[in-house]
């Protein structure tokens, strides 16, 4: 058996499910995609890193970046064609922690970057509050957005203004 090489991952995902609007997530079939064929889907697609600079960057040979890059593709193209869910976990990575991550305190309105493999802070460095969010959504339905802090729940309903 081949040990599979671990592919070096420089940001985690903001968001770790993506499904079909107004459709429960217990009716959909879920694709599972790793963490490492999203990076290589970043690095092509989002960032238009050449193959050879975005292998180089995971670590792996150009021919594994090729194969994942493939994969992850034919995953996100079946389920934005036939309806399904996105789940984005796992895989065998190394997280580099290049990526930084924004929160936004609701209390005093600090807001302060954090490196993605650190974790969520529980409190606000300034005024030691409770009450933080990650800024664009931290997975609990709580989104801090340019237009201000919303709740996803209603789609033209309270917006609370950022003093």
């Amino acid at each position: 058996m081949v040990n599979k090489v671990k592919r070096r991952v420089s940001c985690l995902p903001k968001a770790t499910y993506y499904k079909p609007r107004e459709i429960p997530l217990c009716e959909l079939e879920i694709i599972r995609l790793s963490i490492e064929e999203l990076e290589a889907i970043r690095l092509c697609d989002l960032l238009h890193a050449e193959q050879d600079e975005a292998a180089d960057m995971m670590g792996v040979s150009r021919k594994t970046f090729w194969n994942d890059l493939q994969r992850a593709r034919q995953k996100v193209a079946d389920a934005l064609v036939n309806g399904k869910a996105i789940e984005i976990s796992g895989g065998e990575y190394v997280n580099s922690g290049e990526c930084e991550v924004e929160f936004f305190c609701r209390d005093c309105g600090n807001v302060w970057v954090s490196p993605c493999n650190a974790g969520r802070p529980w409190t606000c460095p300034s005024c030691s509050s409770k009450n933080i969010y990650r800024k664009g959504g931290d997975g609990r339905g709580k989104r801090l957005t340019d237009e201000g802090y919303r709740c996803p729940k209603f789609k033209e309903g309270p917006k609370n203004e950022i003093e």
